[in-house]
């Protein structure tokens, strides 16, 4: 969406020097420099903003085709607020396997070459504390690559509440997720709160590459 709206602006406003500038060139070259009637100068202004509200509108009409068709196949909606709010914020998990370079941390390092790993166990799960409570949209997960690995991943859950004993079911994915799959999984309604836990409902190992979620920023009107 930003890159949309910057994309629309930019369209304009160059349009919009052009056309002023060509006017501007056109009145000079074609009187060689006499001044000419405020009528004739007058019909001249009008048809260059003529044009250019009619190529305005024309951008209008291609760019809202390309955002309708954005919303059909894209999860995410056109809003400009969204942000990553649990970048290198504090996180857990139900276990480790002994492996340091695997913490729970790894999950929100921004890094996609690092991940963390749980053991395997009934019900394991990972958390983040986004440090203060936040309207979640959506999550965003990225699975290990190899398929002895990255297929372990299946029946996710996805919950967010004030505290880890206290939560709500953001989204849920059945079955098994591809191994080096994005995911991008919508909360079934905007839900408020602190934590985010992701969790598996069955028995096996979670690890994944990287954890983004995504939320209503502190710089817009919280809404929910």
């Amino acid at each position: 969406m930003k890159f949309a709206k910057m994309l629309y602006c930019t369209t304009v406003l160059m349009f919009g020097c052009i056309m002023l500038s060509s006017a501007c060139k056109l009145t000079i070259a074609g009187n060689k420099g006499k001044l000419v009637s405020n009528q004739r100068l007058e019909q001249r202004i009008l048809k260059v903003e003529k044009t250019l509200t009619e190529t305005i509108k024309s951008q209008e009409k291609i760019l809202k085709k390309i955002m309708m068709a954005k919303t059909k196949t894209d999860p995410l909606p056109l809003d400009m607020c969204l942000e990553d709010v649990s970048m290198r914020k504090m996180t857990g998990q139900s276990s480790s396997q002994n492996y340091r370079k695997y913490p729970p941390r790894n999950g929100v390092d921004g890094n996609l070459s690092s991940m963390f790993h749980t053991r395997l166990e009934k019900n394991p799960y990972w958390w983040v504390d986004l440090g203060s409570s936040f309207s979640v949209h959506h999550v965003e997960i990225w699975n290990r690559g190899g398929r002895s690995y990255g297929n372990r991943l299946r029946e996710l859950d996805v919950m967010v509440g004030p505290t880890l004993s206290k939560m709500k079911s953001c989204a849920y994915h059945k079955g098994r997720i591809a191994a080096g799959k994005h995911l991008i999984l919508k909360c079934s309604k905007t839900t408020k709160g602190r934590y985010v836990k992701l969790g598996l409902r069955v028995k096996d190992i979670l690890s994944l590459m990287e954890v983004k979620v995504f939320a209503y920023g502190t710089t817009c009107l919280n809404k929910t």
